[in-house]
C-alpha cells in the first residue's frame, strides 16, 4: 500500500523531517521517512520503491540537504517519475546547483517568518496535491514551537554575514541615544523611557491579532494611548482602533474583526494626554 508523501531530508535535519511527519499524521496524511522506515539492513531499492509508491514528494530544503548527494538523487527520482514535488525551505537556502533545474517550476513554501501560518500552508498544499483538500488543519503548540526554534528570519543570515560592520554601527547608535536623544527628552516620561512597537500581525480571514512589545511600561499606562490604523495596498484606511496602553496585555496590542481582509500595512502611534509621540511605526503585514 502506497503512502501519500515521501519526506526527503538531510540527516542533519531528521528532527525537522520527523516533526513534519508528526504534523502530517495528525492531519491524516500518511508519509514515509527514512529515519522511521529504514533499517541498517535495508537496501537503497527500498527508498526508490517508497518514492514511486508515493503521491507526493516533500523536500525539506536546507544548506545541508542541497549539498547532500542522496538527497539530490531522491529528488531526481521523483522528478523522473513525474511525482509532484513540494519544497519546504527551513533556512532560507537558495535553490541552485544540481537542484535548480529540477525545482524551477515546483511549489516552494518557506517555513518562516510565521511558523504556524506556514505549517498550515504546507498541510493544505500537500492535502490538495494528494487529492484530499483539507478544510481544517490541526496543529499543536509543540509542532509550532519546534519550528519557531529553528526558523530563521530572512535578515539573520545577512546580520551574521556583516556582523563586523554591524557592531560599530550599534555602538554609534547607542552613543547617539545616550548623549543626544535622552537629553532632548524624546520617548521620556515621568516613569522614564517608554516605547512600544508592533512585532507581528496574525491574520485569519477577517480576524486580526496585532502582537507587540513594550519597553518600560509605566506604572499607570492609562495615561498613554495607542492608535492603530489598518490600510490596504492603495493606502486607504480600512479600520481604526484607539485604546489606552493599559489594553496591552500578554504581548497583544489588539485583536478583533475587520470589515475587510485586504489590509497590507498597519500604522501605529503611541501618545500621552498632551499628544506627545513616544512611538511611531508603519508595519507591513
Amino acid at each position: 500500500m502506497g503512502n501519500d508523501v515521501f519526506i526527503c531530508c538531510a540527516k542533519e535535519n531528521e528532527d525537522v523531517g520527523e516533526e513534519i511527519y508528526r504534523v502530517f499524521e495528525k492531519n491524516n496524511i500518511t508519509s514515509w521517512i527514512k529515519s522511521k522506515h529504514m533499517s541498517s539492513t535495508d537496501g537503497v531499492d527500498k527508498i526508490t520503491a517508497a518514492i514511486e509508491d508515493s503521491k507526493c514528494f516533500l523536500l525539506v530544503l536546507s544548506n545541508h540537504a542541497k549539498n547532500t548527494n542522496f538527497v539530490i538523487t531522491e529528488v531526481d527520482i521523483a522528478f523522473s517519475r513525474e511525482i509532484p514535488i513540494i519544497v519546504y525551505n527551513i533556512d532560507d537556502s537558495r535553490i541552485d546547483g544540481n537542484l535548480e533545474f529540477i525545482l524551477e517550476n515546483q511549489t516552494v513554501i518557506n517555513s518562516f517568518p510565521n511558523s504556524k501560518k506556514q505549517l498550515e500552508k504546507l498541510v493544505k498544499k500537500t492535502s490538495e496535491t494528494i487529492g484530499r483538500p483539507a478544510d481544517k488543519v490541526y496543529l499543536d503548540s509543540g509542532s509550532v514551537s519546534a519550528f519557531e526554534r529553528i526558523n530563521p528570519k530572512k535578515t539573520q543570515n545577512k546580520i551574521k554575514k556583516y556582523i563586523t560592520i554591524a557592531i560599530p554601527i550599534v555602538i554609534v547608535l547607542i552613543l547617539i541615544y545616550l548623549f543626544v536623544i535622552l537629553p532632548m527628552g524624546q520617548n521620556t516620561t515621568a516613569d522614564g523611557v517608554f516605547s512600544m512597537n508592533i512585532t507581528d500581525v496574525e491574520v485569519d480571514g477577517f480576524n486580526y491579532i496585532v502582537h507587540g512589545e513594550s519597553f518600560n511600561l509605566p506604572s499607570d499606562p492609562t495615561k498613554y494611548f495607542m492608535n492603530i490604523k489598518f490600510f490596504d495596498a492603495e493606502d486607504n484606511m480600512l479600520f481604526e482602533v484607539n485604546s489606552s496602553a493599559d489594553e496591552f496585555k500578554s504581548g497583544i496590542m489588539w485583536q478583533g474583526e475587520l470589515p475587510a481582509n485586504n489590509a497590507t500595512h498597519v500604522g501605529f502611534l503611541l501618545t500621552d494626554l498632551n499628544g506627545n509621540v513616544f512611538s511611531k511605526q508603519d508595519y507591513v503585514i
